[in-house]
């Protein structure tokens, strides 16, 4: 069997981006940010790789963000304390909307949580005396767990690539355990997997709560880290961009978050120069990327991992 690659390749990956970033502030800000989207990209792909496609995420990173940022910021709450209310909120919400769609299919899934999102963004402005309405909160408290906060862009720096990688690493692991096979078998044949007895319902169900937790946390972190917050913030335009970065990292693989957070984050900065031309600019690269690479980024290394000058010990024995 061919040597798998992906995992230190990846690692490796991080590592040199750390390292180009760490002296640069704009850079080490730019791989937070990535690190960040990456994490809220996470959840979507849980969803994601049950069958299910989610444009409605974004409304579960706003539950979380807001319910932390007012509890810090309004009661004087700790900031563990908040965040971990916050990931309970958007973890009840995901439940009580999945328990009504989840037997919704293809397009209809899709429309409900769009709907959803923006039902949840148009709330957030119609209570100002509560969520500050357009103009949002600001000055919301730093991450602080215990004696420990962070402070500074480098501190996140460290702090952001840590807790993705670790995350993702976990996501990874999971998928290789007996309940992660039977969301990959959900994925693959929901019909088979219901005749084998898995129940399709509730393994789609409960990827659609822990995603809206883990993207309810990537929520926390991003509003945590630029320090204010407005309805704006998780409007249509975030759901679209976290779904293409999915689709551009690998939609089915634990890594597709990361790899498509890592590359698309900074394209936009990549191509400010062309003024004018950026989106159009932004919108070629993606369609290439697709044609040349319809399973995504992550798929390279895997084709790294199968070529012919990548051997196990195994097979350098035989040879």
């Amino acid at each position: 069997m061919k040597r798998n690659i992906l995992v230190p390749a990846v690692a490796l990956l991080l590592f040199f981006i750390y390292q180009f970033a760490a002296g640069n502030v704009f850079y080490a800000h730019i791989l937070v940010m990535a690190a960040i989207n990456a994490v809220l990209i996470s959840g979507i792909s849980l969803v994601a790789r049950t069958g299910r496609l989610s444009f409605g995420h974004a409304a579960f990173a706003a539950i979380s963000a807001y319910v932390c940022a007012i509890l810090t910021t309004t009661y004087g709450v700790s900031w563990t304390l908040a965040a971990i209310a916050g990931i309970s909120a958007a973890a009840i919400v995901a439940y009580l909307l999945g328990s009504v769609i989840v037997k919704c299919r293809g397009v209809y899934f899709v429309l409900v949580t769009f709907a959803f999102a923006e039902f949840i963004r148009l709330a957030l402005l119609e209570f100002p005396s509560v969520t500050g309405g357009a103009s949002g909160l600001s000055g919301i408290a730093p991450l602080s767990i215990g004696v420990f906060t962070l402070e500074g862009v480098n501190q996140w720096l460290i702090f952001s690539v840590l807790f993705c990688g670790v995350l993702t690493f976990l996501i990874n692991r999971f998928f290789k355990t007996a309940s992660g096979k039977e969301y990959l078998s959900v994925n693959d044949n929901p019909d088979l997997a219901e005749s084998t007895g898995i129940n399709v319902a509730s393994v789609q169900l409960a990827s659609f709560v822990a995603g809206g937790a883990i993207t309810g946390f990537g929520g926390i972190l991003m509003s945590t880290y630029i320090e204010f917050i407005s309805p704006e913030s998780f409007n249509i335009h975030l759901s679209i961009t976290l779904v293409t970065m999915l689709v551009i990292g690998g939609v089915n693989s634990s890594w597709g978050p990361l790899v498509g957070a890592i590359f698309l984050t900074p394209l936009p900065e990549i191509l400010r120069g062309a003024q004018e031309y950026q989106h159009l600019s932004y919108g070629i690269v993606l369609v290439v990327i697709l044609m040349m690479r319809p399973k995504g980024l992550v798929s390279v290394f895997s084709s790294l991992s199968s070529a012919p000058f990548v051997f196990n010990k195994k097979e350098k024995k035989n040879a």
